[in-house]
């Protein structure tokens, strides 16, 4: 059986599904290693999962108060993905040092999109690798334009011209070339080869394929997306750590009346909701409905709303436990909240906060399972009248469930880790006749 490392930075939402994989991958035999941030560590190895640090500027957030601090500069609409590069380019000296130690004991390596240094080594140590993505947008493609929070109106100008658009799209990729000057700055230092190509969009992946995991209802292969890309579906991860009085106190809840309306964040735009939760027992209460609000760590977002028998507040809850007894469910849009929300089969009303989460939102209206509005639109009357249409138009239902079941009937995590079996029987295939060749 194989070493296999999986180098994974981000939030909850990002790493999850790589712990799905790597469960998957153990109870299949093979030997599996997460190396990520610090913060990560006590949860990975709950799991059973051997943890390995790799150094970055995000170990430095490991207070509730920093944590929302560095969230709000991150999701801001505009610069958001540029401060995030550049978090990540601050310690780029120790993440390289410290990947490519773990990376010289692995047979295969599977990468996220901000572990930036692993292609690079990867390639240096001809190592076996796999590249990742979690939602379509961040294949940029030019053929399937997403919906971008810093230069929404690049979809007007595709809609107008395509031609302008990829001119356009080019002059916008070279300038981000600036953000990753640290990386190439590092391979000067350590005299190994500059990465094959921008680190942010083609550079970042493998020629042995990537792993595209999210389900074929999001999105369809474009002609520009990278060669020998595989589709399988969402990974699915079910990590609880929340205390089990309170499970049982919500499950009660649950039992007592009708299906409520769910409110949730997911791991990382819960630390800075502002008065999305008050809003939201406010919207719930005008509509005359039960709700559960899963508000996350910081007291003070919650403390002006009463808690009763028409809505019940969790810090935390395994959302597949949860989301399939609600009517409809309120989140942020972010790939691993959307997930479980399309598997639950409820009709969604996206709120996004930032990155991705635009796109996932537009997808989603696309797929007729949900609405998506703006985050300064979410107020009690706006919403109101958007859950309003959602539970009362039954296309939604009928849309969510039949987009579910097919979710659901791509078994995401088992296929994904049948690609990465299949590359490494190919290249034991491919050693074993290099072997054969060379005795005759």
């Amino acid at each position: 059986m194989a070493k296999i490392l999986i180098t994974c930075f981000g939030s909850y939402g990002d790493l999850h599904p790589y712990m799905a994989l790597a469960k998957t991958l153990q109870s299949r035999g093979h030997e599996v290693t997460i190396g990520s941030s610090t913060i990560f560590q006590t949860q990975i190895e709950a799991e059973e999962i051997p943890f390995t640090h790799l150094r970055t500027n995000l170990d430095c957030y490991t207070t509730p108060s920093s944590i929302r601090e560095f969230l709000q500069r991150i999701f801001d609409p505009m610069q958001g993905g540029e401060l995030m590069v550049k978090e990540m380019m601050l310690s780029i000296e120790e993440c390289y040092i410290d990947t490519l130690k773990a990376v010289e004991k692995a047979d295969l390596v599977i990468s996220n999109p901000l572990a930036y240094t692993t292609p690079i080594i990867c390639r240096e140590k001809a190592t076996l690798w796999l590249s990742t993505t979690l939602a379509p947008m961040f294949f940029l493609s030019v053929y399937d334009p997403p919906k971008l929070s810093a230069a929404p109106w690049l979809r007007k100008v595709h809609r107008l011209s395509p031609a302008l658009y990829r001119g356009l799209f080019s002059l916008l990729k070279g300038a981000t070339k600036a953000w990753v000057k640290p990386l190439y700055q590092l391979c000067e230092r350590y005299q190994v080869p500059p990465p094959t190509g921008h680190p942010l969009f083609e550079g970042q992946y493998s020629p042995h394929g990537t792993l595209a995991m999210f389900s074929r209802c999001f999105a369809e292969p474009q002609p520009d997306w990278p060669p020998n890309t595989n589709i399988t579906g969402f990974p699915m991860s079910s990590i609880e750590i929340t205390d089990s009085a309170k499970v049982q106190q919500l499950e009660a809840f649950l039992q007592a009346g009708e299906p409520p309306i769910v409110f949730a964040l997911g791991s990382a735009a819960v630390n800075i909701a502002e008065d999305f939760y008050v809003l939201s027992a406010a919207i719930a209460r005008k509509l005359n409905r039960r709700a559960v609000l899963v508000c996350g760590e910081h007291e003070d977002q919650v403390q002006s709303i009463s808690a009763g028998d028409d809505l019940f507040i969790i810090n935390y809850v395994v959302y597949e436990k949860l989301f399939p007894h609600a009517c409809l469910i309120v989140h942020q849009g972010g790939i691993g909240t959307l997930a479980q929300s399309l598997m639950a089969q409820r009709p969604i009303l996206v709120v996004p906060f930032g990155f991705d989460q635009f796109d996932n939102g537009e997808r989603i209206e696309k797929l007729g399972v949900g609405k998506c509005m703006s985050r300064r639109s979410y107020k009690v009357a706006n919403a109101t009248q958007k859950i309003e249409e959602l539970l009362s138009k039954s296309h939604y239902q009928v849309c969510a469930q039949k987009v579910g079941k097919v979710i659901k009937a791509e078994e995401g995590t088992a296929k994904a880790c049948d690609v990465i079996e299949n590359l490494l029987s190919n290249k034991k295939l491919g050693s074993l006749n290099n072997l054969i060749e060379r005795a005759y």
